[in-house]
């Protein structure tokens, strides 16, 4: 049995979406009928009541009474019916965002949040792995920013870990593509479809817990106090005793006060987390639920999810209470249900104790979730992509053999892929004319070891390697506000890299270095950079450079590859393909001429 091309599965993501289209087209009508039905019966049972009030109040009432029954199950049934809307737009919104991920289309593609970026870090700008048109855009599918930071984060490590990769690619295989889908679409149905829910807000209220509050004996005196207020305000309403039930209502609204400075923070806090909670509800719920019988990984990590501790009970709980603190935005009934209870002390007391209970178990939650968030990520993207492999890595030495090898940031149909094995005793050098494709290789091998070292898939038939830390040299530039010039940053970025190639580490050094030196002369760039190739040979690590200077080419210690380019009408046209060997031409002279510069004939 063939497995499924990419194109295949963007054809069933289509007929999935026009299926689903078809059933909203349905499911609007019926929405649509709903609402001019229960606007008619209110208006029916408004008109019956008062037109029957003067002659027959038994009648209109019991007609107001009925035909407001009936609106409110037509609005129950309304809610329903806009909830199903609502879901199944939200489908049809992610399936579309897989279609474009699978596509490259970079326009519906959504932007990943805007994380600051590193520029120490060894090679986070250089391979493009953060901010627009990036791997991270290209691959978060995550609905939380806690999710999408955690993909970054796997993204830029730089010490990957063997067994961690190992575990990854366990529950990954384990992973159904529609559990990932769910996980998205229950967070998106609370946060929007292009807002993310944050959960810093909740974490920060757990483990910072405020110091005000009141504790559980002090409501048990209110509400005590508010009994007998009230067995003594009957007795003098029955009886006629004297009324001090004044005197303990004074004194149980002098404690109340007392503390009323204590308790409004709590619930302010509590008001400030409300949208957050209503956003882990679905999740939560859908993970306590799903059956993982066959999938013993993706059970072990989900496992606190279904404990005795269930996480919709606590949470729908926590959700009660918020909901009664937040009558005050109604100040008549908030006065009124004080004035008969201790309804803020108790809601106040009642937040505390489940913050309590919570800052031990959602830490946890929320950990698990950005986990899965981050997972789904992957198996999405190995989802859209079949042709793509997961890589074979080696527990030791220095090995990288890729058979038909691209970048996953250039177009399907653009992209042009290489077979390539390194000989991992010495430097690959790759010479070439300009825009023959140098940089672009560079680039592929650096971005499919990051993309190897997080557990994901690779843009390969095969690659086999062992497991390398990354340092590239790439996109220099230089910095007015440091006050140091291009070829000052680029020393100091060579400089950082040798630091890092000589440190003790177990893990070897991928180098890759674009047009080395390339910020000053021609005598001076070739002194140095034949002395820092030779401080690269026989270090713990390998890696690629490329260069102009076809001089370096001879060097001892070196793998000689390199990009052609032909002329085809007057066009400068290239092929992109890897060949052995130095190049044998330059086309920089061509380029000028083909632009109209006056650099004379050949």
């Amino acid at each position: 049995m063939t497995s499924p091309t990419r194109s295949a599965r963007i054809t069933h993501l289509e007929r999935g979406i026009r299926r689903l289209e078809t059933r909203l087209v349905i499911v609007r009508q019926q929405s649509n009928r709903l609402g001019w039905l229960r606007l008619l019966v209110f208006l029916a049972a408004a008109g019956l009541g008062l037109g029957l009030w003067p002659g027959n109040n038994l009648l209109a009432v019991s007609c107001a009474v009925i035909g407001f029954a009936i609106f409110a199950l037509l609005v129950g049934r309304h809610n329903r019916v806009r909830a199903v809307i609502a879901r199944g737009e939200t489908w049809i919104t992610i399936q579309q965002t897989k279609i474009a991920r699978a596509n490259l289309d970079w326009v519906q593609i959504p932007l990943p949040p805007a994380f600051t970026a590193n520029d120490d870090h060894p090679f986070e700008n250089d391979l493009d792995i953060g901010g627009a048109r990036s791997l991270h855009q290209l691959l978060d599918t995550t609905a939380t920013l806690q999710g999408s930071a955690r993909l970054r984060k796997w993204l830029l490590t730089t010490s990957p870990d063997a067994k961690t990769i190992t575990q990854r690619h366990k529950i990954l295989d384990e992973l159904p593509t529609t559990f990932c889908d769910r996980l998205t679409l229950e967070a998106r149905l609370k946060a929007g479809k292009d807002k993310r829910l944050d959960t810093r807000l909740l974490s920060a209220w757990l483990a910072e817990p405020s110091s005000g509050g009141v504790s559980g004996q002090f409501v048990a005196l209110l509400a005590g106090l508010c009994l007998l207020t009230a067995g003594l305000f009957v007795l003098w309403r029955t009886i006629n005793i004297p009324p001090i039930w004044a005197i303990s209502f004074l004194v149980y609204f002098g404690l109340s006060l007392s503390r009323i400075t204590a308790v409004l923070p709590v619930l302010d806090e509590a008001f400030a987390i409300q949208g957050i909670l209503n956003g882990l509800t679905g999740v939560f719920g859908y993970l306590e639920k799903y059956p993982f019988r066959d999938k013993p990984s993706l059970a072990q990590l989900c496992a606190p999810f279904q404990t005795a501790e269930r996480p919709s009970n606590i949470l729908r709980s926590l959700n009660v209470i918020v909901s009664a603190a937040s009558l005050r935005n109604n100040f008549i009934l908030w006065g009124v249900l004080n004035g008969l209870m201790p309804w803020d002390m108790f809601t106040a007391y009642r937040l505390s104790a489940l913050r309590r209970k919570l800052a031990h178990l959602m830490p946890v939650w929320l950990e698990i979730w950005a986990e899965l968030e981050a997972l789904s990520a992957l198996r999405l993207f190995a989802y859209l992509n079949p042709a793509y492999s997961r890589p074979q890595i080696q527990s030791d030495g220095m090995t990288f053999a890729a058979v038909n090898l691209g970048h996953p940031l250039i177009a399907h149909e653009q992209r042009v892929c290489n077979d390539f094995t390194m000989d991992t005793a010495k430097v690959t050098m790759l010479t070439g004319s300009n825009m023959s494709g140098k940089s672009s290789f560079l680039r592929t091998l650096g971005v499919n070891l990051v993309l190897a070292n997080a557990g994901a898939v690779v843009t390969a038939n095969s690659l086999n390697i062992s497991l390398f830390r990354i340092y590239t040299c790439i996109k220099v530039s230089d910095s007015l506000a440091e006050g140091y010039s291009y070829f000052y940053a680029e020393v100091r970025r060579l400089k950082s890299l040798l630091d890092a190639l000589d440190k003790p580490d177990a893990l070897p050094l991928f180098f890759l270095i674009d047009e080395i030196f390339k910020g000053t002369n021609n005598r001076e760039r070739l002194i140095g950079s034949e002395a820092y190739i030779q401080a690269l040979l026989g270090k713990h690590g390998t890696g690629a450079i490329s260069t102009h200077d076809l001089e370096l080419a001879s060097l001892t210690g070196l793998s000689n590859y390199h990009f052609a380019d032909q002329v085809h009408d007057g066009q400068l046209t290239f092929d992109y393909k890897l060949q052995i060997g130095v190049s044998p031409t330059t086309n920089a002279l061509r380029i000028m001429r083909l632009a109209g510069l006056p650099v004379g004939d050949d």
